[in-house]
Protein backbone atom coordinates (compact mmCIF):
# COMPACT_ATOMS: atom_id res chain seq x y z
CA UNK A 1 0.00 0.00 0.00
CA UNK A 2 2.93 2.47 1.54
CA UNK A 3 4.44 1.60 -2.45
CA UNK A 4 1.37 2.59 -4.37
CA UNK A 5 0.57 5.73 -2.10
CA UNK A 6 4.65 6.76 -3.62
CA UNK A 7 3.66 5.71 -7.00
CA UNK A 8 0.67 8.10 -7.15
CA UNK A 9 2.20 10.64 -5.24
CA UNK A 10 5.16 10.80 -7.78
CA UNK A 11 2.58 10.95 -10.62
CA UNK A 12 1.04 13.61 -9.44
CA UNK A 13 4.39 15.56 -9.06
CA UNK A 14 5.33 15.18 -12.49
CA UNK A 15 3.99 17.53 -13.95
CA UNK A 16 4.59 19.87 -11.13
CA UNK A 17 8.65 19.16 -11.69
CA UNK A 18 7.88 19.22 -15.20
CA UNK A 19 6.64 22.41 -15.08
CA UNK A 20 9.64 23.79 -13.68
CA UNK A 21 12.02 22.82 -16.58
CA UNK A 22 12.34 24.38 -19.79
CA UNK A 23 12.09 22.58 -22.28
CA UNK A 24 13.69 22.92 -26.04
CA UNK A 25 13.74 20.57 -28.45
CA UNK A 26 14.43 23.38 -31.26
CA UNK A 27 16.53 26.26 -31.05
CA UNK A 28 15.85 28.97 -33.35
CA UNK A 29 18.75 31.51 -34.64
CA UNK A 30 18.40 34.84 -35.73
CA UNK A 31 21.65 36.68 -37.14
CA UNK A 32 21.78 40.31 -35.90
CA UNK A 33 24.68 41.68 -38.38
CA UNK A 34 25.27 45.24 -38.58
CA UNK A 35 23.29 48.24 -37.41
CA UNK A 36 20.69 48.20 -34.97
CA UNK A 37 17.52 50.00 -36.19
CA UNK A 38 14.26 50.42 -35.60
CA UNK A 39 13.91 47.74 -38.19
CA UNK A 40 15.91 45.32 -36.55
CA UNK A 41 13.58 45.70 -33.53
CA UNK A 42 10.65 45.00 -35.71
CA UNK A 43 11.91 42.45 -36.67
CA UNK A 44 11.81 40.72 -33.69
CA UNK A 45 9.46 41.97 -32.20
CA UNK A 46 7.38 39.91 -35.47
CA UNK A 47 9.19 36.90 -34.88
CA UNK A 48 8.80 36.50 -31.39
CA UNK A 49 4.88 37.25 -31.62
CA UNK A 50 5.22 34.54 -33.40
CA UNK A 51 6.80 31.66 -31.70
CA UNK A 52 5.19 29.74 -29.26
CA UNK A 53 5.84 30.64 -25.14
CA UNK A 54 8.94 28.85 -23.97
CA UNK A 55 11.02 28.63 -27.19
CA UNK A 56 14.63 29.17 -26.99
CA UNK A 57 16.13 31.67 -29.86
CA UNK A 58 20.18 32.55 -30.14
CA UNK A 59 20.87 35.95 -31.07
CA UNK A 60 24.31 35.81 -33.37
CA UNK A 61 25.74 39.40 -33.00
CA UNK A 62 27.91 41.35 -34.86
CA UNK A 63 27.32 45.15 -34.77
CA UNK A 64 28.77 47.91 -34.01
CA UNK A 65 25.70 49.43 -31.95
CA UNK A 66 23.02 51.83 -33.70
CA UNK A 67 19.76 53.66 -32.24
CA UNK A 68 19.22 53.99 -28.64
CA UNK A 69 15.49 54.04 -29.07
CA UNK A 70 15.79 50.62 -30.95
CA UNK A 71 18.22 49.29 -28.49
CA UNK A 72 15.86 50.39 -25.60
CA UNK A 73 13.12 48.71 -27.18
CA UNK A 74 14.87 45.74 -27.83
CA UNK A 75 15.79 45.09 -24.28
CA UNK A 76 11.85 46.08 -23.27
CA UNK A 77 10.73 43.05 -25.62
CA UNK A 78 13.44 40.57 -24.00
CA UNK A 79 12.30 41.38 -20.57
CA UNK A 80 8.69 41.09 -21.18
CA UNK A 81 8.88 38.07 -23.67
CA UNK A 82 8.19 34.22 -22.76
CA UNK A 83 11.19 33.22 -25.28
CA UNK A 84 14.26 32.70 -23.42
CA UNK A 85 16.83 34.35 -25.48
CA UNK A 86 20.52 33.77 -25.71
CA UNK A 87 22.83 36.43 -26.79
CA UNK A 88 26.04 35.23 -28.75
CA UNK A 89 28.80 37.23 -29.87
CA UNK A 90 29.88 34.99 -33.05
CA UNK A 91 31.98 34.37 -35.50
CA UNK A 92 35.26 34.74 -33.89
CA UNK A 93 36.49 38.47 -35.09
CA UNK A 94 33.10 39.87 -33.81
CA UNK A 95 31.93 42.67 -31.73
CA UNK A 96 29.00 43.55 -29.84
CA UNK A 97 29.95 47.46 -29.46
CA UNK A 98 27.69 49.84 -27.40
CA UNK A 99 23.88 49.04 -28.19
CA UNK A 100 25.07 45.86 -29.28
CA UNK A 101 26.26 45.65 -25.26
CA UNK A 102 23.06 46.58 -23.89
CA UNK A 103 21.00 44.12 -26.08
CA UNK A 104 23.95 41.61 -24.68
CA UNK A 105 23.38 42.49 -21.24
CA UNK A 106 19.15 41.93 -21.47
CA UNK A 107 19.60 38.10 -22.76
CA UNK A 108 19.00 35.41 -20.53
CA UNK A 109 22.17 33.95 -21.61
CA UNK A 110 25.07 36.10 -22.88
CA UNK A 111 28.23 34.19 -24.47
CA UNK A 112 31.03 35.21 -26.50
CA UNK A 113 33.24 33.33 -28.72
CA UNK A 114 37.15 33.92 -28.63
CA UNK A 115 38.23 36.65 -29.96
CA UNK A 116 35.03 38.61 -29.54
CA UNK A 117 34.64 42.03 -27.78
CA UNK A 118 31.89 44.20 -26.14
CA UNK A 119 32.10 47.87 -24.53
CA UNK A 120 32.03 51.13 -25.79
CA UNK A 121 28.81 52.10 -24.73
CA UNK A 122 29.27 56.00 -24.68
CA UNK A 123 26.41 57.42 -26.88
CA UNK A 124 27.08 59.23 -29.65
CA UNK A 125 25.01 61.96 -31.30
CA UNK A 126 25.44 61.72 -35.55
CA UNK A 127 24.47 64.60 -37.83
CA UNK A 128 22.16 63.97 -40.61
CA UNK A 129 23.60 65.63 -42.57
CA UNK A 130 27.67 65.25 -42.72
CA UNK A 131 27.21 61.90 -40.91
CA UNK A 132 30.12 63.64 -37.96
CA UNK A 133 29.75 61.98 -34.59
CA UNK A 134 29.84 63.51 -31.37
CA UNK A 135 30.38 62.25 -28.00
CA UNK A 136 27.64 63.07 -25.50
CA UNK A 137 28.99 64.41 -22.34
CA UNK A 138 26.09 66.34 -20.82
CA UNK A 139 25.34 64.89 -17.45
CA UNK A 140 21.41 64.27 -17.85
CA UNK A 141 21.89 62.32 -20.94
CA UNK A 142 24.57 60.10 -19.70
CA UNK A 143 23.84 59.49 -16.49
CA UNK A 144 20.29 58.54 -18.00
CA UNK A 145 22.03 55.94 -20.17
CA UNK A 146 24.81 54.42 -17.34
CA UNK A 147 22.13 54.10 -15.09
CA UNK A 148 19.53 51.94 -17.56
CA UNK A 149 22.78 50.31 -18.34
CA UNK A 150 23.31 49.41 -14.61
CA UNK A 151 19.49 48.08 -14.05
CA UNK A 152 19.72 46.03 -17.13
CA UNK A 153 22.49 44.18 -16.11
CA UNK A 154 20.89 44.10 -12.06
CA UNK A 155 18.23 42.54 -13.81
CA UNK A 156 20.09 39.50 -15.67
CA UNK A 157 21.94 39.29 -12.36
CA UNK A 158 25.34 40.60 -14.31
CA UNK A 159 28.21 42.57 -13.07
CA UNK A 160 26.35 46.05 -13.15
CA UNK A 161 29.82 48.05 -12.62
CA UNK A 162 31.11 46.73 -16.20
CA UNK A 163 27.60 47.66 -17.50
CA UNK A 164 28.37 51.48 -15.83
CA UNK A 165 31.98 51.87 -16.81
CA UNK A 166 31.32 51.12 -20.23
CA UNK A 167 29.28 53.88 -20.94
CA UNK A 168 31.42 56.41 -18.35
CA UNK A 169 34.82 55.26 -19.57
CA UNK A 170 34.09 52.93 -22.38
CA UNK A 171 35.19 50.29 -21.22
CA UNK A 172 35.92 46.93 -23.71
CA UNK A 173 35.83 43.46 -22.48
CA UNK A 174 37.46 40.26 -24.21
CA UNK A 175 35.43 36.69 -23.85
CA UNK A 176 38.16 35.77 -20.67
CA UNK A 177 37.65 39.04 -18.84
CA UNK A 178 33.85 39.18 -20.08
CA UNK A 179 33.27 35.55 -18.09
CA UNK A 180 35.90 36.24 -14.71
CA UNK A 181 34.00 39.59 -14.11
CA UNK A 182 30.11 37.65 -14.51
CA UNK A 183 29.30 39.55 -17.52
CA UNK A 184 28.48 36.42 -19.78
CA UNK A 185 27.83 33.28 -18.69
CA UNK A 186 29.96 30.99 -21.59
CA UNK A 187 32.49 31.21 -24.03
CA UNK A 188 32.18 28.83 -26.37
CA UNK A 189 33.38 28.25 -30.45
CA UNK A 190 30.55 27.66 -31.93
CA UNK A 191 26.57 27.14 -31.58
CA UNK A 192 27.16 23.31 -31.16
CA UNK A 193 29.22 24.07 -27.98
CA UNK A 194 27.39 26.43 -26.58
CA UNK A 195 24.64 24.50 -26.30
CA UNK A 196 25.83 22.16 -24.87
CA UNK A 197 27.61 24.43 -22.33
CA UNK A 198 24.46 25.79 -20.82
CA UNK A 199 22.16 22.56 -21.77
CA UNK A 200 20.94 21.57 -17.82
CA UNK A 201 22.06 25.05 -16.49
CA UNK A 202 19.64 27.35 -14.43
CA UNK A 203 17.81 30.50 -16.61
CA UNK A 204 15.75 32.52 -14.78
CA UNK A 205 15.86 29.85 -11.71
CA UNK A 206 14.62 27.12 -13.98
CA UNK A 207 17.04 24.08 -15.45
CA UNK A 208 17.46 24.47 -19.31
CA UNK A 209 16.97 21.29 -20.73
CA UNK A 210 17.74 20.88 -24.41
CA UNK A 211 16.70 17.35 -25.99
CA UNK A 212 17.94 17.73 -29.15
CA UNK A 213 19.92 19.88 -31.69
CA UNK A 214 17.38 20.71 -34.10
CA UNK A 215 18.35 24.20 -35.36
CA UNK A 216 16.16 26.37 -37.12
CA UNK A 217 17.62 30.25 -38.87
CA UNK A 218 14.77 32.65 -39.19
CA UNK A 219 15.32 35.03 -41.42
CA UNK A 220 13.40 38.12 -42.37
CA UNK A 221 10.26 38.49 -44.34
CA UNK A 222 10.18 39.27 -47.83
CA UNK A 223 8.80 43.10 -46.51
CA UNK A 224 11.50 43.60 -44.03
CA UNK A 225 14.19 41.92 -46.81
CA UNK A 226 12.48 44.54 -49.77
CA UNK A 227 12.47 47.42 -46.89
CA UNK A 228 16.36 46.88 -45.51
CA UNK A 229 17.30 46.46 -49.31
CA UNK A 230 15.60 50.24 -50.01
CA UNK A 231 17.67 51.43 -46.74
CA UNK A 232 20.53 50.57 -47.87
CA UNK A 233 22.42 53.57 -48.44
CA UNK A 234 24.25 52.52 -51.77
CA UNK A 235 20.76 51.60 -52.98
CA UNK A 236 19.53 55.05 -51.68
CA UNK A 237 22.40 57.09 -53.75
CA UNK A 238 21.66 54.79 -57.00
CA UNK A 239 17.46 56.07 -56.45
CA UNK A 240 19.27 59.94 -55.60
CA UNK A 241 21.16 60.20 -58.66
CA UNK A 242 18.49 58.34 -60.97
CA UNK A 243 16.06 61.14 -59.25
CA UNK A 244 18.04 63.76 -60.36
CA UNK A 245 18.82 62.32 -64.15
CA UNK A 246 15.09 62.45 -64.73
CA UNK A 247 14.45 65.97 -63.70
CA UNK A 248 16.74 66.99 -65.44
CA UNK A 249 15.73 65.03 -68.53
CA UNK A 250 12.44 65.49 -68.04
CA UNK A 251 12.77 69.25 -67.94
CA UNK A 252 14.86 69.76 -70.58
CA UNK A 253 13.00 67.57 -73.52
CA UNK A 254 9.56 68.99 -71.51
CA UNK A 255 8.57 65.53 -71.02
CA UNK A 256 7.77 67.15 -67.60
CA UNK A 257 5.93 63.36 -66.47
CA UNK A 258 9.78 61.98 -66.57
CA UNK A 259 10.56 65.03 -64.20
CA UNK A 260 6.98 63.83 -62.18
CA UNK A 261 8.46 60.41 -62.12
CA UNK A 262 11.79 61.74 -61.39
CA UNK A 263 10.14 63.54 -58.13
CA UNK A 264 8.84 60.20 -56.80
CA UNK A 265 12.09 58.41 -57.00
CA UNK A 266 13.63 61.09 -55.13
CA UNK A 267 11.10 61.10 -52.20
CA UNK A 268 11.68 57.04 -51.63
CA UNK A 269 14.68 57.58 -49.57
CA UNK A 270 13.06 59.90 -48.00
CA UNK A 271 10.07 57.73 -47.50
CA UNK A 272 12.26 54.69 -46.42
CA UNK A 273 13.38 56.68 -43.22
CA UNK A 274 10.25 56.51 -41.76
CA UNK A 275 9.13 53.41 -39.91
CA UNK A 276 7.81 50.38 -42.21
CA UNK A 277 4.59 50.57 -41.51
CA UNK A 278 4.31 54.07 -42.40
CA UNK A 279 6.43 53.58 -45.48
CA UNK A 280 4.43 51.13 -46.70
CA UNK A 281 1.27 53.92 -46.12
CA UNK A 282 3.23 56.43 -47.78
CA UNK A 283 3.75 54.54 -50.80
CA UNK A 284 0.87 53.39 -51.25
CA UNK A 285 -0.68 57.08 -51.19
CA UNK A 286 2.21 58.05 -54.09
CA UNK A 287 1.12 55.53 -55.79
CA UNK A 288 -2.81 56.00 -55.86
CA UNK A 289 -1.10 59.75 -56.14
CA UNK A 290 -0.01 59.28 -59.39
CA UNK A 291 -2.42 56.87 -60.89
CA UNK A 292 -5.17 59.57 -60.23
CA UNK A 293 -3.02 62.57 -61.76
CA UNK A 294 -3.14 60.01 -65.12
CA UNK A 295 -6.57 59.54 -64.79
CA UNK A 296 -7.65 62.99 -64.66
CA UNK A 297 -5.05 64.38 -67.20
CA UNK A 298 -7.09 61.95 -69.96
CA UNK A 299 -3.55 60.15 -70.50
CA UNK A 300 -1.44 62.22 -71.66
CA UNK A 301 1.83 60.89 -69.77
CA UNK A 302 0.50 57.53 -72.13
CA UNK A 303 0.35 55.36 -68.98
CA UNK A 304 4.04 56.05 -67.95
CA UNK A 305 2.10 57.73 -64.56
CA UNK A 306 -0.02 55.66 -64.38
CA UNK A 307 2.60 52.38 -64.57
CA UNK A 308 4.80 53.79 -61.83
CA UNK A 309 1.91 53.67 -59.65
CA UNK A 310 1.07 50.29 -59.65
CA UNK A 311 4.81 49.71 -59.37
CA UNK A 312 4.62 51.87 -56.22
CA UNK A 313 1.59 50.27 -54.93
CA UNK A 314 3.14 46.88 -55.21
CA UNK A 315 5.63 47.76 -53.50
CA UNK A 316 3.96 49.41 -50.45
CA UNK A 317 1.67 46.23 -50.54
CA UNK A 318 4.91 43.48 -50.40
CA UNK A 319 5.99 45.82 -47.38
CA UNK A 320 2.49 45.30 -45.54
CA UNK A 321 2.38 41.65 -46.20
CA UNK A 322 2.38 39.63 -43.42
CA UNK A 323 5.50 37.61 -42.55
CA UNK A 324 4.99 34.16 -44.52
CA UNK A 325 8.31 32.58 -44.53
CA UNK A 326 9.50 32.78 -40.86
CA UNK A 327 8.74 29.67 -39.80
CA UNK A 328 7.52 30.93 -36.18
CA UNK A 329 4.15 31.58 -38.21
CA UNK A 330 3.71 28.10 -39.30
CA UNK A 331 3.90 27.18 -35.54
CA UNK A 332 1.21 30.16 -34.22
CA UNK A 333 -1.04 29.74 -37.04
CA UNK A 334 -3.07 27.62 -39.28
CA UNK A 335 -2.49 28.35 -42.81
CA UNK A 336 -6.61 29.16 -43.30
CA UNK A 337 -5.81 31.63 -40.34
CA UNK A 338 -4.34 33.89 -43.77
CA UNK A 339 -6.14 32.94 -46.19
CA UNK A 340 -8.11 35.63 -46.58
CA UNK A 341 -5.42 38.25 -46.36
CA UNK A 342 -3.28 36.40 -49.07
CA UNK A 343 -5.70 35.93 -51.06
CA UNK A 344 -6.80 39.47 -50.81
CA UNK A 345 -3.00 40.62 -51.42
CA UNK A 346 -2.23 38.26 -54.35
CA UNK A 347 -5.64 39.52 -56.40
CA UNK A 348 -4.25 42.86 -55.79
CA UNK A 349 -0.76 42.39 -57.25
CA UNK A 350 -2.40 40.32 -59.72
CA UNK A 351 -4.27 43.04 -61.04
CA UNK A 352 -1.80 45.41 -61.06
CA UNK A 353 0.68 43.23 -62.38
CA UNK A 354 -1.74 42.16 -65.54
CA UNK A 355 -2.46 46.01 -65.83
CA UNK A 356 1.05 46.69 -66.47
CA UNK A 357 1.68 43.96 -68.64
CA UNK A 358 -1.61 45.49 -70.76
CA UNK A 359 0.12 48.81 -70.87
CA UNK A 360 3.31 47.50 -72.36
CA UNK A 361 1.50 45.06 -74.65
CA UNK A 362 -0.18 48.59 -75.80
CA UNK A 363 2.68 50.40 -76.31
CA UNK A 364 4.93 47.65 -78.16
CA UNK A 365 1.88 46.98 -80.78
CA UNK A 366 1.11 50.36 -81.91
CA UNK A 367 3.42 51.97 -84.32
CA UNK A 368 7.07 52.49 -82.91
CA UNK A 369 8.20 55.59 -82.11
CA UNK A 370 10.63 55.69 -85.29
CA UNK A 371 8.21 55.55 -87.36
CA UNK A 372 6.48 58.43 -85.72
CA UNK A 373 9.18 60.92 -85.47
CA UNK A 374 9.37 60.93 -89.58
CA UNK A 375 5.31 61.80 -88.84
CA UNK A 376 4.41 63.46 -92.73
CA UNK A 377 2.82 66.75 -93.12
CA UNK A 378 -1.10 66.33 -93.46
CA UNK A 379 -1.76 64.14 -91.06
CA UNK A 380 -4.88 65.18 -89.24
CA UNK A 381 -5.15 65.71 -85.43
CA UNK A 382 -6.72 67.25 -82.19
CA UNK A 383 -5.71 69.96 -80.26
CA UNK A 384 -5.61 68.93 -76.52
CA UNK A 385 -5.29 72.78 -75.40
CA UNK A 386 -6.34 75.99 -76.41
CA UNK A 387 -3.57 77.43 -78.25
CA UNK A 388 -3.13 80.93 -79.74
CA UNK A 389 -2.13 82.30 -82.99
CA UNK A 390 2.20 81.89 -82.42
CA UNK A 391 1.66 79.64 -79.21
CA UNK A 392 2.53 76.58 -77.43
CA UNK A 393 0.53 73.85 -76.55
CA UNK A 394 -0.20 70.29 -77.08
CA UNK A 395 -2.00 68.68 -79.54
CA UNK A 396 -2.75 64.51 -80.68
CA UNK A 397 -2.14 62.99 -83.62
CA UNK A 398 -2.23 59.04 -84.13
CA UNK A 399 -2.40 58.74 -80.47
CA UNK A 400 0.74 60.26 -79.86
CA UNK A 401 1.05 63.79 -77.83
CA UNK A 402 3.26 66.46 -78.95
CA UNK A 403 4.17 69.98 -78.38
CA UNK A 404 2.70 72.05 -81.04
CA UNK A 405 3.56 75.24 -82.73
CA UNK A 406 -0.43 76.73 -83.80
CA UNK A 407 -0.53 78.91 -86.82
CA UNK A 408 -3.99 79.53 -86.62
CA UNK A 409 -6.09 80.62 -82.84
CA UNK A 410 -7.64 76.88 -81.79
CA UNK A 411 -9.60 75.93 -79.20
CA UNK A 412 -9.64 72.59 -77.48
CA UNK A 413 -11.05 69.49 -79.16
CA UNK A 414 -10.66 71.62 -82.48
CA UNK A 415 -9.43 69.42 -85.58
CA UNK A 416 -5.71 70.29 -86.56
CA UNK A 417 -3.36 69.23 -89.31
CA UNK A 418 0.12 69.00 -89.25
CA UNK A 419 1.83 71.03 -91.46
CA UNK A 420 5.96 70.78 -90.36
CA UNK A 421 7.78 69.61 -87.54
CA UNK A 422 11.35 70.29 -86.15
CA UNK A 423 12.13 67.41 -83.85
CA UNK A 424 9.65 67.05 -81.14
CA UNK A 425 7.38 69.90 -81.59
CA UNK A 426 5.11 69.63 -84.89
CA UNK A 427 3.84 73.30 -86.62
CA UNK A 428 -0.02 72.76 -86.74
CA UNK A 429 -2.97 75.01 -88.55
CA UNK A 430 -7.11 74.56 -88.10
CA UNK A 431 -7.83 71.93 -90.25
CA UNK A 432 -11.43 72.66 -92.25
CA UNK A 433 -11.50 68.81 -92.56
CA UNK A 434 -13.67 67.78 -89.53
CA UNK A 435 -13.12 65.79 -86.34
CA UNK A 436 -10.25 63.08 -87.86
CA UNK A 437 -12.15 59.39 -87.93
CA UNK A 438 -9.61 57.09 -85.90
CA UNK A 439 -6.83 59.27 -84.12
CA UNK A 440 -6.21 56.50 -82.24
Amino acid sequence: MMLGRYIWLILALLPLLSASFLHATTVYVYNLNGEITSTTYEELASIYSGLPNGSVVVIEMQTPGGELDAALNIVQLFETSNITTIGYVYPSGSYAWSGGTLVLLATDVAAMAPGTVIGSCQPVEINPLTGQETFITQPKIINAVAKYFEETAQYRGRNATFAMDCVYNDTNLDPEEALRYGVINAVASNLTELLSQINGTQVNGRPLIIRSLNVVPLSPSISFQLYEALSNPVTQEVLEFLAILLILVGVITMHLYLAGIGAVVFLIPIVIGLSINYAALALLIIGIGLIALEWHGGGKAHGILMGVGAAVIVVGIVLLAPNLSAPSYELRYEPSGLSVVLFVEIAIIVALVAYIIYIITRAVTHKPISRRLILPTGKVGIAVDSIKAGGMGTVKVEGEYWRAKSLDDVAEGDPIVVVDFDGYVVTVRKSSAGQPQSPL
